[in-house]
């Protein structure tokens, strides 16, 4: 086993998992992919890399590993949820002429970051979808007025066009 499996199996049982072939290879495949990913994108890397897994493992692996905050699910609008692996709490910023997603810091660092009224039930998460459009956008199309707001600054887990489900560039 190397050593980025050993760290993921620790990391799964410090979540209360099981370590299973399933959830050790799709963690492994989101940390190689990196950006955020599709349940259907990680399947077909897993096939690429000579992975015999069958979708329904991929979609309950991530399923049972966003759970605990193994990986991170994030619903970032039309098209499939998608996936990352990651380390800390954190956000998205959705480019709507691009479809670009990146990772903005959460302030407060930990899930649930909102509360609610005591009416609702008990909260264990609360996801922040920000929606607008990119620097790189507003940037390559000076038509855009000089007062449009900026999208929150550029982040280690900022990627490229293509990284989203519903991506009109993402080639599938």
């Amino acid at each position: 086993m190397t050593d980025t499996a050993k760290d993921t199996a620790a990391r799964l049982r410090e979540a209360g998992l099981r370590v299973t072939r399933p959830r050790l290879a799709v963690t492994e495949a989101l940390r190689a992919m990196g950006g955020h990913r599709t349940a259907e994108e990680v399947h077909a890397h897993l096939a690429e890399q000579g992975v015999v897994l069958p979708r329904t493992s991929v979609y309950n692996a991530l399923r049972a590993l966003a759970g605990p905050g193994v990986v991170l699910r994030a619903d970032v609008g039309p098209g499939a949820a998608v996936y990352e692996f990651t380390d800390t709490w954190h956000h998205h910023f959705v480019c709507a002429e691009c479809g670009r997603v990146s990772d903005v810091p959460c302030l407060v660092g930990a899930k649930p970051c909102l509360t609610v009224g005591d009416d609702v039930g008990e909260v264990d998460e609360a996801q922040i979808i920000f929606r607008g459009t990119c620097r790189h956008c507003l940037a390559s199309n000076p038509s855009n007025p000089s007062d449009t707001p900026a999208a929150p600054p550029s982040s280690p887990g900022a990627h490229p066009p293509g990284d989203r489900a519903g991506d009109p560039r993402h080639g599938r």
